[in-house]
């Protein structure tokens, strides 16, 4: 009996490697894909969002539902609909069929992951859970490095369908052995789920995230545009009125009273924003700019993965001597300043400069958002710790949403505007097309033996502009959080809660930590 369960934890492992895998793989594959399936910035911006949006609206949700109706049963549901959204996105011809697939696999991943902390806790005894769960969220930070690094790997041998197809396999195994190997475990006493509340939020994220992308597209003072962003802040004044009557709500107003747990999630949100700005832009400056092939464009940001790890292992001692207020703003000013770095990259800049922007920014992630989120559990507490992980979590995969969907769009309507002088003379066919994407501007100067190394030139350049707001709009929001956490952060971890280093483990690019989402 005592086998069966490590051989189950191996199995959960892997589900929710799978599922981190999907958060960080595509972004190496984006350009291939525009260049294929002829996306533009909106549809990339989709791509992204479909999946980490709907993942962060159903995490808190399906961890009540484990709890009431069954762990290891909605575990293995939320498999097979994540294997079906990968079969999808395989074989998909078009743009919106593949933004339709992510979303899809978004809602898989969203009930996968927050159950498998729950059926790996509720298996273990006091002695070996802390193993268990170590091993798990070491499982959960391998994904992050493995998905550019995996992604290229099959891009040089293999069509952009490949980073789904890998899915496959994997979660057929998954789902045979933890059919056998999963024990069933759920929580009597689990509170009923606020149906209303559980749809209002994800309809007023969608809706700004949405706003957001239709604006450069359609035109900021559109009907559609407006209409979008002001039934987003209706929808969220409802959902919050909601939450203050609801007998029991999806996330409880009272757990933001401490203002650990309220401070500490503002910084992790923070470092969210900057990682999904860095990873929706970087790929495509490594491939389209400088004209690396996807392993060459994953292997030049491992400095970023590097520095992550790095800072992650540093931030419990640094804690321990400087306080969880300090570590915090330390990191954020380095993640601050390795923005800052990144936004000067221009066509001539050399590799070492952006590795060193990388560099700074995994190392700036890893020491604040470990800290950060060791506040966030201690003000939970043991009782809470579950749906407290998860709340923060989804909070953060939903600010990392509405970030692509925000920097996005002033990304295209910088690189459209600086692009417009060069398109002048081009057939309009072309000139849309270039337009679109610097990916499709790559393909446009292809065609064009006599003018194509100008327009390539253009392209990069107006590229490399809207990725430099985009940097400099992420180290401001870096910079208030630094402001924010040494006014709030209390300066000493709080005795008995887990580990800064621990915790930082548990982190996926959009910091996504595992909880439970079960309320005692």
């Amino acid at each position: 009996m005592r086998a069966r369960r490590w051989w189950m934890l191996g199995v959960t492992c892997l589900s929710v490697i799978v599922v981190n895998l999907d958060l960080t793989i595509l972004n190496i594959a984006l350009p291939a894909i525009s260049a294929a399936l002829h996306a533009g910035t909106a549809d990339l911006q989709w791509l992204v969002d479909a999946y980490s949006l709907v993942f962060a609206c159903v995490m808190v949700p399906a961890g009540i539902a484990g709890d009431r109706l069954g762990r290891k049963r909605l575990l293995l549901a939320g498999l097979v609909v994540f294997l079906a959204a990968s079969l999808c996105c395989a074989l998909s011809m078009s743009a919106g069929e593949l933004i339709a697939a992510r979303a899809l696999m978004g809602l898989g991943a969203g009930i996968v992951f927050p159950l498998s902390l729950a059926v790996v806790s509720a298996a273990f005894g006091d002695d070996d859970r802390p193993a268990a769960i170590g091993i798990l969220t070491a499982a959960i930070a391998l994904a992050l490095p493995l998905g550019p690094v995996l992604g290229g790997l099959l891009l040089r041998h293999f069509s952009w369908h490949a980073v789904f197809w890998i899915n496959v396999p994997a979660v057929c195994v998954t789902l045979a052995a933890g059919a056998v190997l999963m024990p069933e475990s759920r929580n009597p006493a689990a509170a009923p789920l606020d149906v209303v509340g559980a749809l209002l939020a994800p309809a007023a994220v969608t809706c700004l995230v949405w706003g957001f992308i239709n604006g450069p597209e359609h035109g900021w003072t559109a009907a559609s545009t407006w209409l979008l962003l002001a039934g987003s802040a209706v929808l969220l004044a409802a959902f919050l009125a909601r939450e203050r009557r609801a007998a029991h709500p999806v996330i409880d107003p009272a757990m933001f009273a401490d203002r650990r747990f309220t401070w500490g999630t503002v910084a992790t949100v923070a470092v969210s924003v900057a990682l999904y700005g860095i990873l929706f832009t970087a790929p495509q400056y490594l491939q389209s700019v400088l004209g690396e092939d996807p392993v060459g464009a994953a292997l030049r940001l491992l400095p970023l993965m590097g520095g992550l790890l790095a800072g992650g292992g540093a931030a419990s001692p640094v804690a321990r001597a400087w306080g969880t207020r300090l570590t915090v703003a330390a990191g954020l000013t380095v993640l601050a300043a390795g923005l800052a770095v990144l936004s000067q990259v221009g066509l001539g800049t050399g590799y070492g400069t952006v590795a060193a922007g990388l560099a700074l920014c995994g190392l700036g992630t890893g020491a604040s958002i470990g800290a950060a989120m060791n506040t966030v559990m201690a003000a939970a507490g043991g009782d809470e710790a579950g749906i407290g992980a998860s709340v923060n979590s989804a909070l953060r995969n939903a600010g990392g949403a509405v970030t692509v969907a925000v920097l996005g769009s002033v990304l295209s309507a910088a690189y459209a505007r600086d692009l417009g002088p060069a398109l002048a003379a081009l057939p309009a066919a072309d000139a849309a097309a270039a337009r679109a994407s610097v990916t499709q501007a790559v393909q446009v100067a292809g065609r064009l033996p006599a003018s194509g190394s100008a327009l390539r030139a253009a392209a990069g350049t107006a590229f490399l502009h809207g990725m430099s707001i985009v940097m400099l709009i992420c180290a401001a929001v870096a910079a208030a959080a630094v402001l924010t956490s040494l006014r709030y952060l209390p300066g000493r971890t709080a005795p008995g809660s887990t580990a800064p280093g621990a915790t930082a483990t548990a982190q996926g690019p959009a910091g996504a930590a595992p909880g439970t989402g079960a309320r005692r």
